[in-house]
């Protein structure tokens, strides 16, 4: 920055230029930085004549043009007013932001480092489309479950945005999960606030859901632990409805589950299993229930009652 300032005043002189071109060569870098600036500056000439409070608080450290740069004390501060609001003007990544989208497959369990050092991780079938920039950290969650540790920084929230609904960090660790007709928060550590039609603050230990209306509904109580059991290559189920488990199941697996009668899908699960053994959870099920299993192929199983 300073020798942006330097080489655009009326005394730079040879031996300026001469520095100039010595400091280039010391790293290549030194040039790639140096004409992002310039194309920055030159961006804010549609902001002269302005009258706004940056521009005539830089402009009243501007020195007589006869100074050698050397004499211009003032304008090192001027450029640091410019640095201050600075990286906004001249790094437009930081005012504009940036994006990623971040995806996992069936049976695929992914952790991403964020930048600022929140780290998210990713269930199976999962997306999700990060955006940062100067006011906010957002994350869309587009399908699937993610888990959230979040750097907490009040000055720049970090926002997931789900169906209709959006859950604000307020220092926390949380899962969002996003199902064909309901989004489920569940909170680690710390605290949430929900806003959908209306606003929740969800605090450690809790759940809580809203359909895709934005909407807050009922949620049968379940621990928390359970809930983000996933994580650790386990699902856990107490008196859940077996439709819902098959869903639960077919979410990490490239195989087909259904019920020959729709009635048997009111049965009721409970059980720990893991999650990268599916024939082992099937084979407990039906042993528990008066169920059978059938497979019609390679890549279909299908649920009979005994």
């Amino acid at each position: 920055m300073d020798w942006v300032l330097k080489l655009r005043s009326k005394s730079v002189t040879q031996e300026d230029r001469q520095a100039f071109e010595n400091w280039l060569t010391k790293d290549p870098e030194h040039r790639q930085i140096f004409e992002r600036l310039v194309a920055r500056w030159e961006g804010l000439d549609r902001f002269k004549g302005a009258d706004f409070p940056v521009r005539s608080k830089a402009l009243s450290y501007r020195p007589p043009v006869r100074y050698h740069w050397r004499q211009w004390g003032g304008l090192a501060v001027a450029a640091s007013v410019f640095l201050a609001l600075g990286v906004s003007f001249f790094i437009p990544e930081v005012w504009n932001g940036s994006d990623a989208l971040y995806s996992t497959h069936h049976g695929q369990h992914e952790t991403i480092n964020l930048a600022d050092g929140s780290h998210l991780e990713l269930n199976s079938d999962t997306e999700v489309h990060v955006h940062f920039n100067y006011w906010k950290r957002t994350v869309e969650l587009v399908r699937g479950e993610a888990f959230f540790s979040v750097v907490h920084d009040a000055d720049h929230p970090f926002v997931v945005t789900a169906a209709n609904g959006q859950i604000k960090d307020i220092g926390t660790e949380f899962d969002v999960y996003l199902q064909a007709d309901k989004v489920l928060i569940g909170v680690q550590e710390g605290i949430v606030r929900v806003n959908a039609n209306k606003s929740r603050d969800v605090s450690a230990n809790q759940l809580l859901a809203y359909n895709r209306a934005g909407e807050f509904i009922d949620q049968p109580t379940e621990a928390v632990e359970n809930f983000t059991a996933w994580r650790h290559g386990q699902l856990v189920f107490n008196n859940r409805r077996l439709d819902e488990v098959l869903v639960e199941l077919g979410r990490y697996h490239n195989i087909k589950l259904s019920l020959a009668n729709s009635g048997l899908g009111s049965l009721k699960v409970s059980g720990q299993f893991e999650i990268d053994r599916l024939n082992s959870a099937l084979d407990i099920i039906a042993s528990t229930l008066p169920i059978t299993i059938q497979h019609p192929s390679a890549d279909e199983v299908v649920l009979r009652k005994r």
